[in-house]
């Protein structure tokens, strides 16, 4: 029942976001969600965000025109990731800390900043896989409570419960 032009992406770009935005649970709506990334992914993750429920997202991207555009999608704000002060942009932002990150870019710059933007009880998603290496000293788990975990596109009773969300107009 769906136009087949707006269903089509659900099958991709949306379970791949869906899939990875539930790994955080009900969190979503406390917290807002620091989105690595504001390519397809990205505005896929800002569209599925909203029909959860989420409290908003924070959109980190190198490229001006998509932080831009990433605002005109209802991000609540946008940091730039080459900045020398990102981390800094996103604690305030935040307000001393994101806990919940979805990396779309899957890079050791992105892993980085947002441990370095990080409070405690962090989760961390990878979902791209752009690459590099990530070496962190082991005391900083138990200090800094966190988890990093990967998410590689979806199942299928996730892209039925996706489907069902755009049968619902959400």
């Amino acid at each position: 029942g769906l136009d087949p032009a707006e269903a089509a992406p659900l099958a991709c770009s949306g379970v791949t976001t869906y899939s990875a935005l539930r790994k955080f649970g009900p969190a979503v709506v406390d917290e807002p969600v620091i989105i690595m990334g504001a390519g397809g992914l990205g505005h896929m993750a800002l569209s599925i965000l909203k029909a959860l429920g989420g409290k908003g997202a924070i959109v980190v991207d190198i490229d001006a025109v998509k932080r831009e555009a990433a605002l005109k999608a209802g991000a609540l704000a946008v940091v730039d990731g080459a900045a020398p002060d990102a981390a800094h942009q996103i604690l305030e932002a935040t307000g001393g800390g994101g806990r919940l990150f979805l990396d779309l870019v899957g890079a050791a710059s992105t892993v980085k900043l947002a441990m370095a933007s990080m409070t405690r009880g962090t989760e961390i998603v990878v979902v791209g896989l752009f690459g590099g290496e990530v070496t962190v000293s082991v005391p900083f788990f138990p200090l800094r409570p966190m988890a990093i975990r990967g998410s590689y596109v979806g199942n299928l009773k996730e892209l039925r419960e996706l489907v069902t969300l755009a049968r619902e107009g959400k």
